[in-house]
Protein backbone atom coordinates (compact mmCIF):
# COMPACT_ATOMS: atom_id res chain seq x y z
CA UNK A 1 0.00 0.00 0.00
CA UNK A 2 2.73 2.14 1.14
CA UNK A 3 4.64 1.78 -2.70
CA UNK A 4 1.33 2.95 -4.41
CA UNK A 5 0.84 6.08 -2.13
CA UNK A 6 4.78 6.71 -3.14
CA UNK A 7 3.94 6.04 -6.75
CA UNK A 8 1.09 8.18 -6.89
CA UNK A 9 2.89 10.99 -5.14
CA UNK A 10 5.90 10.83 -7.15
CA UNK A 11 4.00 11.24 -10.27
CA UNK A 12 2.16 14.45 -8.79
CA UNK A 13 5.39 16.08 -8.21
CA UNK A 14 7.32 15.12 -11.79
CA UNK A 15 4.24 16.70 -13.70
CA UNK A 16 4.38 19.72 -11.08
CA UNK A 17 0.57 19.25 -10.39
CA UNK A 18 1.44 21.15 -6.58
CA UNK A 19 -2.27 21.57 -6.10
CA UNK A 20 -3.49 18.13 -6.93
CA UNK A 21 -0.37 17.32 -4.77
CA UNK A 22 -1.31 19.27 -1.62
CA UNK A 23 -4.67 17.43 -1.93
CA UNK A 24 -3.96 14.41 -2.28
CA UNK A 25 -1.02 14.42 0.55
CA UNK A 26 -4.50 15.96 2.82
CA UNK A 27 -6.09 13.36 1.90
CA UNK A 28 -3.51 10.42 2.87
CA UNK A 29 -3.39 12.52 6.01
CA UNK A 30 -7.24 12.08 6.88
CA UNK A 31 -7.06 8.44 5.71
CA UNK A 32 -3.46 7.81 7.93
CA UNK A 33 -5.95 9.45 11.03
CA UNK A 34 -9.09 7.54 10.20
CA UNK A 35 -6.82 4.52 10.58
CA UNK A 36 -5.33 5.25 13.57
CA UNK A 37 -8.60 5.71 15.03
CA UNK A 38 -10.12 2.63 13.92
CA UNK A 39 -7.07 0.87 15.49
CA UNK A 40 -7.81 2.94 18.17
CA UNK A 41 -11.47 1.99 18.72
CA UNK A 42 -10.36 -1.73 17.95
CA UNK A 43 -7.91 -1.63 20.45
CA UNK A 44 -10.86 0.04 23.29
CA UNK A 45 -13.29 -2.79 22.31
CA UNK A 46 -10.88 -5.69 22.73
CA UNK A 47 -10.41 -3.67 26.16
CA UNK A 48 -13.95 -3.48 27.13
CA UNK A 49 -14.78 -6.80 26.47
CA UNK A 50 -11.53 -7.79 28.44
CA UNK A 51 -13.24 -5.88 31.48
CA UNK A 52 -16.77 -7.30 30.70
CA UNK A 53 -14.99 -10.94 30.62
CA UNK A 54 -13.34 -10.17 34.09
CA UNK A 55 -16.43 -8.80 35.81
CA UNK A 56 -18.40 -11.74 34.68
CA UNK A 57 -16.13 -14.19 35.83
CA UNK A 58 -16.02 -12.32 39.37
CA UNK A 59 -19.52 -12.23 40.06
CA UNK A 60 -19.83 -15.82 39.55
CA UNK A 61 -17.43 -16.05 41.82
CA UNK A 62 -19.38 -14.03 44.01
CA UNK A 63 -22.20 -16.04 42.88
CA UNK A 64 -20.51 -19.20 44.18
CA UNK A 65 -19.41 -17.80 47.35
CA UNK A 66 -22.70 -16.32 48.57
CA UNK A 67 -24.16 -19.85 47.81
CA UNK A 68 -21.60 -21.63 49.88
CA UNK A 69 -22.01 -18.67 52.72
CA UNK A 70 -26.24 -19.48 52.32
CA UNK A 71 -26.11 -23.27 52.49
CA UNK A 72 -24.01 -22.92 55.99
CA UNK A 73 -25.92 -20.33 57.54
CA UNK A 74 -28.80 -22.35 56.79
CA UNK A 75 -27.10 -25.23 58.38
CA UNK A 76 -26.87 -23.27 61.33
CA UNK A 77 -30.16 -21.82 61.80
CA UNK A 78 -31.39 -25.80 61.99
CA UNK A 79 -28.61 -26.54 64.39
CA UNK A 80 -29.67 -23.37 66.37
CA UNK A 81 -33.17 -24.58 66.13
CA UNK A 82 -32.50 -27.95 67.94
CA UNK A 83 -30.28 -26.27 70.78
CA UNK A 84 -32.70 -23.85 71.19
CA UNK A 85 -35.65 -26.38 71.58
CA UNK A 86 -33.55 -27.92 74.29
CA UNK A 87 -33.52 -24.34 76.27
CA UNK A 88 -37.37 -24.25 76.12
CA UNK A 89 -37.48 -27.85 77.23
CA UNK A 90 -35.40 -27.27 80.55
CA UNK A 91 -36.44 -23.67 81.18
CA UNK A 92 -40.45 -25.51 81.11
CA UNK A 93 -38.99 -27.66 83.65
CA UNK A 94 -37.14 -25.52 86.20
CA UNK A 95 -39.56 -23.21 86.47
CA UNK A 96 -42.61 -25.40 86.90
CA UNK A 97 -40.93 -27.83 88.95
CA UNK A 98 -41.28 -30.87 86.87
CA UNK A 99 -39.59 -34.41 87.80
CA UNK A 100 -36.56 -35.18 86.25
CA UNK A 101 -36.41 -37.24 83.04
CA UNK A 102 -33.61 -39.05 81.26
CA UNK A 103 -34.57 -37.19 78.17
CA UNK A 104 -33.18 -33.79 79.49
CA UNK A 105 -29.98 -35.01 79.91
CA UNK A 106 -29.18 -33.88 75.83
CA UNK A 107 -30.72 -30.42 76.94
CA UNK A 108 -28.47 -30.49 79.73
CA UNK A 109 -25.46 -31.79 77.52
CA UNK A 110 -26.01 -29.27 74.56
CA UNK A 111 -28.17 -26.36 75.72
CA UNK A 112 -24.73 -24.02 75.40
CA UNK A 113 -23.72 -24.86 71.85
CA UNK A 114 -23.00 -22.56 69.32
CA UNK A 115 -21.76 -22.86 66.05
CA UNK A 116 -19.62 -20.85 64.01
CA UNK A 117 -20.65 -19.43 60.50
CA UNK A 118 -18.51 -21.19 57.41
CA UNK A 119 -18.56 -17.13 55.67
CA UNK A 120 -16.55 -17.93 52.27
CA UNK A 121 -15.49 -14.84 51.44
CA UNK A 122 -11.95 -15.19 49.37
CA UNK A 123 -14.00 -13.70 46.31
CA UNK A 124 -14.97 -10.70 47.72
CA UNK A 125 -11.43 -9.66 49.01
CA UNK A 126 -10.01 -10.91 45.81
CA UNK A 127 -12.95 -7.81 44.22
CA UNK A 128 -11.35 -5.68 46.97
CA UNK A 129 -8.01 -5.78 45.47
CA UNK A 130 -8.85 -5.48 41.83
CA UNK A 131 -11.15 -2.69 42.92
CA UNK A 132 -14.91 -2.51 43.52
CA UNK A 133 -15.38 0.00 40.56
CA UNK A 134 -15.02 -3.51 38.30
CA UNK A 135 -18.81 -3.89 39.24
CA UNK A 136 -20.30 -1.44 37.04
CA UNK A 137 -23.67 -1.45 37.96
CA UNK A 138 -23.66 0.54 40.98
CA UNK A 139 -26.46 -0.32 42.81
CA UNK A 140 -25.25 -3.75 42.94
CA UNK A 141 -22.10 -2.99 43.86
CA UNK A 142 -23.29 -1.04 47.12
CA UNK A 143 -25.86 -4.46 47.25
CA UNK A 144 -22.62 -6.46 47.35
CA UNK A 145 -20.86 -4.15 49.62
CA UNK A 146 -23.87 -4.20 52.04
CA UNK A 147 -23.88 -7.77 52.33
CA UNK A 148 -20.14 -8.56 52.71
CA UNK A 149 -18.98 -5.50 54.92
CA UNK A 150 -22.31 -5.16 57.10
CA UNK A 151 -24.08 -8.45 57.53
CA UNK A 152 -20.99 -10.51 57.27
CA UNK A 153 -19.40 -8.71 59.55
CA UNK A 154 -21.82 -8.30 62.21
CA UNK A 155 -22.41 -12.42 62.14
CA UNK A 156 -18.76 -12.73 63.11
CA UNK A 157 -18.28 -10.46 65.83
CA UNK A 158 -21.97 -12.05 66.92
CA UNK A 159 -19.44 -15.25 67.02
CA UNK A 160 -17.02 -14.08 68.95
CA UNK A 161 -19.23 -11.94 71.47
CA UNK A 162 -21.15 -15.54 72.06
CA UNK A 163 -17.69 -17.65 72.29
CA UNK A 164 -15.72 -15.11 74.33
CA UNK A 165 -17.92 -12.70 76.69
CA UNK A 166 -20.56 -14.90 77.45
CA UNK A 167 -19.77 -19.03 76.89
CA UNK A 168 -16.39 -19.03 78.22
CA UNK A 169 -16.86 -15.81 80.91
CA UNK A 170 -20.57 -16.72 82.12
CA UNK A 171 -22.03 -19.51 80.93
CA UNK A 172 -19.51 -22.87 80.96
CA UNK A 173 -18.04 -21.97 84.66
CA UNK A 174 -21.38 -21.76 86.01
CA UNK A 175 -22.16 -25.43 83.76
CA UNK A 176 -19.15 -27.21 84.77
CA UNK A 177 -20.15 -26.83 88.63
CA UNK A 178 -24.06 -27.93 87.94
CA UNK A 179 -23.50 -31.07 85.53
CA UNK A 180 -21.43 -33.99 84.66
CA UNK A 181 -20.90 -34.99 81.24
CA UNK A 182 -21.48 -38.61 80.11
CA UNK A 183 -21.58 -41.21 76.90
CA UNK A 184 -23.92 -43.26 75.83
CA UNK A 185 -22.89 -45.56 73.47
CA UNK A 186 -25.27 -44.50 70.92
CA UNK A 187 -24.05 -40.95 71.49
CA UNK A 188 -22.02 -38.82 68.06
CA UNK A 189 -20.31 -36.80 69.69
CA UNK A 190 -20.02 -34.46 66.79
CA UNK A 191 -23.88 -34.20 67.09
CA UNK A 192 -24.99 -33.42 70.49
CA UNK A 193 -23.81 -34.74 74.08
CA UNK A 194 -25.54 -36.11 77.17
CA UNK A 195 -25.45 -34.32 81.10
CA UNK A 196 -26.54 -35.10 83.98
CA UNK A 197 -27.57 -32.75 86.92
CA UNK A 198 -25.21 -33.10 89.96
CA UNK A 199 -28.74 -32.34 92.10
CA UNK A 200 -31.64 -32.06 90.22
CA UNK A 201 -33.53 -30.56 93.30
CA UNK A 202 -30.84 -27.89 94.20
CA UNK A 203 -31.09 -26.95 89.74
CA UNK A 204 -34.98 -26.49 90.26
CA UNK A 205 -34.20 -23.71 92.55
CA UNK A 206 -31.17 -22.10 90.65
CA UNK A 207 -32.71 -19.15 89.49
CA UNK A 208 -29.16 -18.10 88.15
CA UNK A 209 -28.60 -20.71 85.72
CA UNK A 210 -32.56 -20.09 84.86
CA UNK A 211 -32.00 -16.58 83.81
CA UNK A 212 -29.09 -17.53 81.71
CA UNK A 213 -31.53 -20.59 80.03
CA UNK A 214 -33.96 -17.11 79.35
CA UNK A 215 -31.02 -15.11 78.06
CA UNK A 216 -29.95 -18.13 75.98
CA UNK A 217 -33.22 -18.39 74.34
CA UNK A 218 -33.35 -14.63 73.83
CA UNK A 219 -29.34 -14.93 72.17
CA UNK A 220 -30.68 -17.69 70.18
CA UNK A 221 -34.20 -16.33 68.69
CA UNK A 222 -32.43 -13.27 67.79
CA UNK A 223 -29.11 -15.12 66.08
CA UNK A 224 -31.71 -17.16 64.16
CA UNK A 225 -33.50 -14.07 62.76
CA UNK A 226 -30.77 -12.13 61.91
CA UNK A 227 -29.23 -15.51 60.08
CA UNK A 228 -32.55 -16.42 58.40
CA UNK A 229 -32.65 -12.51 57.14
CA UNK A 230 -29.20 -13.09 55.61
CA UNK A 231 -29.98 -15.95 53.87
CA UNK A 232 -33.03 -13.83 52.46
CA UNK A 233 -30.69 -11.40 51.70
CA UNK A 234 -28.36 -13.58 49.69
CA UNK A 235 -30.90 -15.24 48.15
CA UNK A 236 -32.10 -11.54 46.42
CA UNK A 237 -27.96 -10.52 46.06
CA UNK A 238 -27.97 -13.47 43.95
CA UNK A 239 -30.93 -13.05 41.47
CA UNK A 240 -29.76 -9.76 41.05
CA UNK A 241 -26.14 -11.00 40.17
CA UNK A 242 -27.53 -13.57 37.73
CA UNK A 243 -29.70 -10.50 36.10
CA UNK A 244 -25.97 -8.85 35.74
CA UNK A 245 -24.63 -11.59 34.28
CA UNK A 246 -27.09 -11.92 31.50
CA UNK A 247 -27.02 -8.48 30.53
CA UNK A 248 -23.47 -8.50 30.69
CA UNK A 249 -23.32 -11.56 28.38
CA UNK A 250 -25.42 -9.96 25.40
Amino acid sequence: MSKIFRKIRYTFIEKDKTGKYLKYAIGEIILVVIGILIALQINNWNEERKIRKTEINTLKELRIALHKSGANLQQLVDNNSRWQSYNIKIKDYLENKKPYEESLDICFGTYFWSGKAQLTTAAYSHLKNEGLDLITNQNLREEIIYVFEDYFGQIKNEHEQWEKDYLSAILYPEHVQLFKKYFPDSTNVFYDEYAKPIDYEELLNNQKFINIIAENISLRRYSMTFKSNLISKIDSLNTSIDKEIGLLSN
